[in-house]
């Protein structure tokens, strides 16, 4: 504070930027789903920046126990876990392939608990205070049954359109293939079928073979059904075996009791009891017979049976009788724990852990491809479409898939688009595609402004940007000094998008458009208390189609 001892004209300068818009995080996901551990006094989203503050606060991945089975010529293969959690294999996901600061939602332990439709919905509602844009990602979304995991997918994008925040959702298709029995849809048609439309979600598929291990509990008894020496056990081995086999036999009762008896959907119920025995063969001491139901198959599939009775279903009655008096010997890991196997047979425990270190983990691919958006939006920025690009941790997708089957998921009739994510030999994995869940044009005349990722995403960033921006304005006089005031603090943040490369336009002019005014009262012609905003923004659109012409002159 200046002090003059003189008269006269005191300047004190007073160091203030101009009013500015800086860019809000676009990349912030929030994850929604089981933890180890819950923090105390936890009632807010729980903010991270590394996988290390992940595992401090919430622990790791639960520990499995280890199922083992010897295979005829494989040796000894570790049963792949009934894994229901999977936020701490996503996080280790998310973090590889570029992810930075996201938040944490735990809405229980998987100590005791199990997933659960209503606990993922209520951790949508603990987001509700964050004003900022985020990518909502549910890891333990396919631990949930079809009906509720659809269910769980259209509840957010309903709670996105319905509260008009700047969500977007990153979905994973359910357990199955592209492909299928005729009668049998794929799981990308009942995820069509049953997901809303929208351009605040984008889709990827298929699921990814990983570089992560899972995680086994050394101190848990080991079940290990082998052929190996060792003392006969008793009681079946094939428990659950027998269980689908039976279900089989259900759904082929109800086939030729109330329905027409498609003898081809019976053929593929068939089909699916002997691959279930064809396993049990590998390791069962006997092998049970599978000529009679393959040459069964065989003749629908040849035409050569047209009509099938109930007589049918004796088929599976004899493969449920061979399957339940089917044994096994127990092999020499069953019974101890790992820690007790390293010490008492250290050859069998190297190679318990050899078969433990080749099974890899198999994820949905929205954690990697949070990571992935977070990577391009660093790197790159926003309005850069997250396609083309590598993944990381990632052997190999679960299931190729072709040009052809791509054409199909990229632009389908139903406006719902799927991402492929598509092994290319010398590049490895990359995403192939950038279109969200409207990702079909109106028409043949009239483009869709919001079927790509980027550009849904990019402008829900300029609007919040804007929006909190123009909060400093509240209560100044509406006038049009601060007209002009909010006006050129916006074009200064339009012109250096454009400069980046996000707008599109020779000049900023054609980029860019911004008007703000002040409402007329309609009697009196006074200026109210509301001023107006327009902006317009010609975004960038990613090159998606590149098409090559090639002529050939002719030598004179």
């Amino acid at each position: 504070m200046l002090n003059p001892t003189t008269p006269g004209v005191s300047v004190d300068e007073i160091t203030k930027l101009p009013y500015s818009i800086s860019l809000i995080d676009t990349a912030m996901p929030a994850f929604i789903g089981y933890t180890e551990l819950i923090p105390d006094h936890y009632d807010k989203p729980f903010p991270i920046s590394s996988l290390l503050e992940y595992e401090k606060y919430f622990g790791k991945a639960k520990k499995e126990d280890i199922h083992l089975k010897d295979v005829e010529g494989r040796g000894i293969t570790v049963v792949m876990p009934p894994v229901q959690f999977l936020m701490y294999y996503s996080l280790q996901m998310y973090f590889s392939n570029g992810g930075g600061p996201c938040y944490i939602i735990p809405v229980g332990n998987y100590v005791s608990e199990e997933v659960q439709l209503s606990p993922l919905k209520g951790g949508l509602d603990l987001i509700e205070g964050i004003k900022k844009p985020l990518l909502i990602v549910f890891p333990d979304a396919l631990s949930l049954t079809e009906p509720d995991f659809y269910s769980l997918y259209n509840h957010t994008i309903e709670k996105i359109q319905t509260d008009k925040r700047n969500w977007f959702a990153i979905l994973d298709t359910y357990y199955g293939s592209s492909t299928a029995s005729p009668d049998t849809p794929t799981t990308v048609e009942n995820f069509r079928a049953e997901v809303s439309q929208t351009s605040h979600a984008a889709a990827y598929f298929p699921h990814l073979k990983t570089i992560l291990n899972y995680t086994f509990d050394s101190q848990a008894i080991i079940t290990h059904k082998g052929l190996q020496d060792g003392q006969v056990n008793n009681n079946s081995f094939y428990a659950n075996e027998i269980a689908v086999l039976q279900e089989l036999k259900r759904l082929a009762n109800d086939e030729i009791l109330f329905a027409s008896a498609n003898v081809f959907v019976l053929a593929d119920l068939l089909g699916q009891a002997m691959a279930i025995v064809k396993e049990i063969n590998e390791t069962a001491d006997q092998e049970i017979g599978l000529a009679e139901p393959a040459a069964i198959v065989e003749a629908i599939e040849n035409g050569t049976i047209d009509s099938i009775d109930l007589s049918f279903l004796n088929e599976f009655d004899q493969l449920i009788n061979d399957v339940s008096d089917a044994q096994d010997i127990v092999g020499n890991a069953d019974g101890v724990t790992l820690e007790n196997l390293q010490v008492s047979d250290s050859l069998l425990y190297s190679q318990v852990k050899e078969a433990i270190k080749s099974l890899k983990v198999i994820l949905p691919p929205s954690s990697a491809m949070a990571g992935v958006y977070g990577r391009v939006d660093s790197t790159r920025g926003v309005w850069k479409a997250p396609a083309n690009v590598s993944l990381n941790y990632v052997i190999a997708p679960t299931e190729k898939v072709s040009e052809q089957e791509q054409s199909e998921l990229n632009i389908h009739g139903t406006g719902k688009s799927i991402n492929a994510i598509r092994t290319f030999t010398g590049k490895g994995t990359l995403v192939w595609g950038a279109r969200t869940l409207d990702g079909k044009d109106k028409n043949e005349d009239q483009d869709n402004e919001w079927k790509y990722v980027h550009v849904r995403r990019y402008y829900d960033m300029i609007e919040q940007s804007v929006n909190h921006a123009l909060t400093k304005f509240i209560d100044q006089p509406n006038i049009p000094h601060t007209w002009l005031h909010a006006k050129t603090m916006i074009e200064n943040f339009l012109n250096q998008q454009w400069i980046n490369g996000a707008l599109v336009g020779n000049t900023p002019k054609e980029a860019y458009e911004v008007k703000v005014y002040g409402s007329k009262d309609p009697v009196t012609d006074d200026i109210t208390n509301v001023m107006n905003v327009e902006i317009k923004v010609a975004l960038v659109r990613p090159a998606e189609f590149i098409i090559l012409n090639f002529s050939h002159k002719l030598q004179q």
